[in-house]
């Protein structure tokens, strides 16, 4: 799963990309000049976990980060940064909510809400482009096989175009699964769920004030939200662990804010994590929203789930309330599922399996 790290020029995308993955964007692997790093995902409970077995390796989920070019505006649908952007999974915006006067702006000035407006207009056209070629292939194919015979692909994608041009992204569009099936293939932008990050000056609080309207409209679009600070993050990475303590505590924060960030990356890409655990190694694995036990014991080795049998399995929480494996086995919070249990979140999982 990958998720495409989007927004203009300028305003703190590369700065991101790095604090996500602890890559400089310069020195990242490219492949057709998009750079490439992997960012774990930073969960609390890995850590917790960690502290209660002590393992010699901690390793947390991972999602592959993807940084395309600069969206340009007015340049035409096909341009370069487009293409990139159908391959990923979901997008990741950044707005630029903060002023200074040694970065320009493309625009000018600094406006958030013009800024939101830009981005998600080039992407509602660039849908609306690719909606008109395919239909225009259907109508050329509809000809020479000279019929008219109603066609699902094109009263679906009828019914997208009118949705687009009232403005509205295609993740607010009521679509069967059958629906999404058929136009699958199109990879359209305003479809991939999206996370906005308004990258903010020091006070977030009152940046999270001022730009709460901007946080409704992004969420009656189907997008979440997430507030940060790219400079003071940046300062964070640098800091000796008791210094980054010291200085989070002065500006009210708990934990780096790309920590959130990458945790509502993980959420809007629909991914959940079952842990394993042990004194060699406390791990997340990703696994999508209504895995069954099977493809989850794949994830750890295919030998797993070929010879599957049982998955035992405690719940997250039940286990940090008893305090140890032993307490929680003893309080029978262990319970024996078979092939059709549907992995939870916060699961941890022994696989039981014979090959």
């Amino acid at each position: 799963m990958n998720l495409g790290l989007i927004g203009l020029p300028q305003v703190g995308k590369k700065t991101i990309f790095s604090l996500l993955t602890g890559i400089a964007a310069d020195k990242a692997p490219t492949r057709d000049g998009i750079a490439y790093g992997m960012a774990p995902v930073r969960d609390p409970r890995v850590d917790r976990l960690s502290a209660m077995y002590t393992p010699k390796k901690t390793k947390y989920a991972e999602i592959e980060i993807a940084l395309p070019p600069d969206i340009q505006p007015a340049t035409a649908r096909g341009a370069a940064w487009i293409t990139p952007l159908r391959n990923v999974d979901a997008l990741l915006q950044v707005v630029r909510a903060f002023e200074a006067d040694s970065v320009f702006h493309v625009e000018g000035s600094v406006d958030p809400a013009r800024d939101l407006d830009i981005v998600e207009t080039e992407l509602l056209l660039a849908d609306l482009a690719m909606i008109e070629t395919r239909l225009t292939r259907i109508e050329k194919e509809a000809r020479a096989k000279k019929g008219n015979a109603p066609d699902h692909e094109k009263d679906i994608l009828i019914k997208c175009q009118a949705h687009l041009e009232e403005s509205n992204s295609l993740r607010t569009l009521a679509l069967d699964p059958e629906e999404r099936k058929a136009i699958r293939s199109l990879q359209f932008l305003t479809i991939k769920p999206q996370v906005v990050a308004f990258n903010v000056g020091e006070d977030i609080a009152a940046a999270k004030e001022t730009l709460a309207p901007l946080t409704e409209k992004v969420a009656a679009q189907g997008g979440s939200v997430v507030f940060l600070s790219a400079s003071i993050e940046a300062e964070l990475k640098d800091l000796e662990e008791e210094e980054r303590a010291m200085f989070m505590q002065d500006l009210g924060l708990t934990e780096p804010a790309a920590h959130r960030l990458s945790r509502a990356t993980y959420e809007c890409l629909g991914l959940l994590s079952f842990f394993t655990v042990g004194p060699d190694e406390v791990r997340a694995w990703s696994v999508r929203a209504g895995a069954k036990a099977p493809e989850a014991a794949g994830k750890i080795h295919s030998d797993l789930e070929r010879g599957f049998i049982r998955a035992d399995t405690v719940a997250y929480e039940k286990l940090i309330e008893a305090g140890s494996e032993k307490a929680a086995r003893e309080a029978n919070f262990y319970k024996l599922n078979g092939k059709d249990y549907e992995v939870q979140d916060g699961d941890i999982i022994e696989i039981r399996f014979n090959v």
